[in-house]
């Protein structure tokens, strides 16, 4: 077996945002302020696979190999013109900021991957071993134009050029038709975010400054994962266990304090030197019609997550670290398969270990909300997907919104998830 595929995908995104402000005598006139954001990503590749049984009286076996090439380029700007509506002045400069500008350098990213992997059966028996083995190449290559080099003139954006080898190996043993036990070890990379070695990102009307760090270095990771897979009639899912060891563990956008000179807020992402983090999931589904034919239509789902992450070095907690978070759904599909519904209960842990050792940080408390979605198949190419979300109206922060805020920041409520809303989508194939 063999195949390829070659492919061209191109995302734009732009924001859009018209704002009057009322004057505020005597200093501030009445103003109106236009802003512009667009993000646009270029991404061009090929993947080449392929795939062969071998039947040798030590057992099958399923090899596969496989090249993937891609070129990824990246350019985004912020923009805007704000307008003095008594006297029609104009200006580029608002709320401090000096306009246009880029957040990082336009940057060009070419990675290519080749892989290899053996599935063999030995004897046709109950246990199936998987050795792999990938090796990775990542360059990335930023370019400094007038836009960037204005707002960031003392910035020397770096490029990486980086090869790594990833090995692997996995190991399940047949129960029986519905269970499945499995190990998996693996050796990971992550090469350096882009936006991390060369973000420029400076709000002054937050008080913020986000500086690059041309010094981080790749990540690299030893993991073990221990688990199940179940498959039945009423009741499918998987459960498992997993432990990873890092060497230099990029955490981003850190909260490093206060720049002793302007009182600025900085963040930058760095390195953890070492760090490990385990954990626990598990995720149901259940088929509610198969246990009584009265329930037909009906499933349920559950499903939980728990993560723990420690700098081993330090002896301090991992601030990147999500809390648990938990799901159950209820979910009513018509037998004519033309619309659903579901209710769904989110369950998420307040936080409560944090690295606080360069400065107090926000604690959100733990939170749950209900939604309820539904899907209607008006025809074979358009579908209508509606959604009522957060039922209950509550007042809640997301951890990864707040990561790295004090607790008397002003800005805090910024970041305060929406209550109850909705949603109404129309989607069209052809």
């Amino acid at each position: 077996l063999l195949e390829w595929r070659l492919y061209l995908l191109e995302t734009q995104f732009s924001q859009l945002t018209n704002e009057e402000r009322r004057p505020v005598p005597p200093a501030t006139p009445p103003l109106a302020i236009r802003r512009d954001f667009h993000y646009q990503e270029t991404v061009a590749g090929g993947e080449l696979t392929a795939a062969r049984r071998i039947d040798s009286s030590h057992g099958a076996h399923r090899l596969v190999s496989g090249l993937e090439l891609s070129r990824t380029r990246v350019v985004e700007q912020r923009n805007g013109l704000q307008t003095n509506l008594t006297s029609g002045a104009t200006t580029n400069v608002i709320l401090g900021e000096v306009l246009p500008v880029r957040d990082f350098p336009v940057s060009v990213l070419s990675k290519a991957g080749l892989y290899f992997q053996d599935e063999w059966r030995p004897r046709e028996g109950r246990w199936t071993l998987i050795p792999a083995l990938r090796a990775d190449w990542y360059r990335l290559e930023p370019a400094v134009d007038a836009t960037y080099a204005a707002d960031n003139p003392t910035q020397s954006p770096v490029s990486i050029d980086q090869l790594s080898l990833a090995p692997k190996f996995g190991a399940s043993y047949t129960v029986n038709d519905d269970l499945m036990m499995f190990l998996q070890y693996s050796h990971g990379f992550r090469s350096q975010p882009f936006e991390d070695v060369n973000i420029g990102l400076d709000l002054p009307q937050f008080n913020i400054r986000a500086i690059p760090n041309p010094d981080l270095k790749p990540e690299t990771s030893e993991s073990l994962e221990i688990g199940s897979r179940f498959s039945g009639a009423a009741v499918t899912g998987s459960a498992s266990v997993y432990y990873s060891r890092y060497r230099d563990f990029i955490e981003s956008k850190v909260n490093i304090g206060r720049d002793p000179a302007t009182g600025v807020t900085l963040f930058q992402s760095q390195n953890i030197g070492k760090a490990e983090i385990y954990g626990a999931e598990a995720s149901f589904e259940f088929d509610l019609g198969a246990l009584n034919g009265a329930l037909r239509g009906l499933s349920g789902s559950l499903s939980a997550a728990w993560t723990r992450g420690e700098d081993v070095v330090r002896h301090l907690p991992i601030n990147t670290i999500d809390p648990a978070r938990g799901t159950v759904g209820l979910r009513y599909a018509a037998p004519s398969s033309r619309w659903m519904a579901q209710l769904t209960l989110t369950a998420v842990d307040g936080v409560h270990r944090v690295d606080e050792s360069r400065s107090l940080l926000y604690q959100p408390s733990g939170f749950a909300t209900v939604d309820l979605t539904g899907q209607w198949r008006i025809s074979d190419r358009w579908r209508l997907n509606t959604g009522i979300f957060n039922l209950a109206d509550r007042s809640y922060y997301e951890w990864a919104d707040v990561r790295g805020r004090i607790p008397d920041d002003p800005l805090l409520e910024l970041f305060q998830q929406p209550g109850r809303n909705l949603s109404v989508t129309l989607t069209a194939t052809f």
